[in-house]
């Protein structure tokens, strides 16, 4: 009983401190090389680049260092690849919320079987 008092007490204390500020970058001027170093740094990072179609529109994402970092909020790891300075495809992971469905891909390292 003690130890779900605790449990249940740490949990409303985790929940009360104050979130960490999530740093902004426009990756149209990095290299893909410093915007992976930039999320490996930081655990995440938000990532605004153009759409690859050409309309002129912004898109971001959250990109984040590891799988652990999905875990963590209850949720997987996802492969993206967004356009960087250099390249069209510079492989960066995001978060999705929930389980993975693991049957796209049978030997997917982000699948927790």
């Amino acid at each position: 009983m003690k130890l779900r008092l605790a449990l249940a007490a740490a949990l409303v204390i985790a929940s009360t401190a104050p979130a960490s500020a999530i740093n902004r970058y426009d990756v149209n001027t990095m290299t893909c090389a410093q915007a992976q170093a930039v999320v490996a740094q930081e655990e995440a990072a938000i990532l605004r680049y153009p759409a690859p179609d050409g309309s002129g529109r912004i898109l971001y994402d959250r990109y984040v260092r590891g799988p652990g970092v999905c875990f963590a909020q209850a949720g997987h790891a996802v492969k993206n690849y967004i356009p960087t300075k250099d390249t069209k495809s510079c492989f960066m992971l995001s978060c999705e919320s929930g389980p993975p469905d693991c049957s796209d891909e049978p030997l997917n390292i982000f699948c927790v079987r």
